[in-house]
C-alpha cells in the first residue's frame, strides 16, 4: 500500500524547502554583485553546491513516491483485471442457471 500519510506529512516540508530555495536564489546575486573578495564567492559556491544537493534530494524523493505510486496503480489494475473475469464468469454462470431453470 501507498503511505498516503506519509506522503502528506511531507508536503509542507517539500514546500518550505522550495520556498527557501527560492528566497535565497533571490537575494544572493545582490550581495554577489557588490561583494569583491575571494571568500565571499567560495561561500556562494558552497551555497549552491548545498542548494543543489538538497535539490536533488528533493528530486530523488519525488521520484521515489511516483514509482510507489507506479507500482501502487498497476497493482489496482491488475486486481480490477481479475474482479472483472471473475464478474464475467459469474454473469456466464447465472446466464447458464437461467437457461437450465427455464428448460425444466
Amino acid at each position: 500500500m501507498l503511505p498516503w500519510r506519509l506522503i502528506l506529512n511531507q508536503a509542507p516540508a517539500l514546500l518550505l524547502a522550495a520556498g527557501e530555495l527560492m528566497s535565497r536564489s533571490r537575494r544572493r546575486p545582490a550581495d554577489i554583485a557588490t561583494a569583491q573578495d575571494l571568500n565571499a564567492l567560495r561561500d556562494r559556491c558552497a551555497e549552491l553546491a548545498k542548494d543543489q544537493q538538497a535539490s536533488a534530494e528533493l528530486v530523488k524523493e519525488l521520484t521515489d513516491q511516483l514509482n510507489a505510486v507506479t507500482e501502487v496503480t498497476r497493482a489496482t489494475a491488475a486486481r480490477a483485471r481479475r474482479a472483472m473475469l471473475v464478474g464475467v464468469a459469474g454473469v456466464a454462470l447465472g446466464a447458464v442457471a437461467c437457461v437450465i431453470a427455464f428448460l425444466r
